[in-house]
């Protein structure tokens, strides 16, 4: 995880902290609010820090279409340190 999304994760978390920013739901328990709270942040961040990866990657100086896997094709077949099958004809 990128420093950009940990940063925005903890302010996201700060922002909603019951009282900060909305109560909810009014009048409720403390384990009722928290998890109202819970829920919203999690949503939020599932919704967004996609985005916001992609934006602190930028200013971090990550390339972001070389972090894809590389193709199959690319993928030798066999490993330099294995020995040839049995079947295999030997030359």
């Amino acid at each position: 995880m990128s420093l950009f999304v940990s940063i925005y994760a903890a302010i996201l978390f700060f922002i909603l902290t019951p009282a900060i920013l909305v109560r909810l739901p009014p009048g409720g328990s403390k384990m009722t609010v928290a998890a109202v709270h819970a829920i919203v942040f999690a949503l939020i961040f599932h919704f967004t820090h996609k985005v916001v990866w992609r934006l602190g990657a930028r200013f971090e100086g990550f390339d972001i279409a070389s972090s894809t896997t590389p193709a199959a094709s690319t993928t030798p077949t066999r490993l330099p340190y294995q020995t040839p099958s049995p079947t295999a004809p030997i030359m």
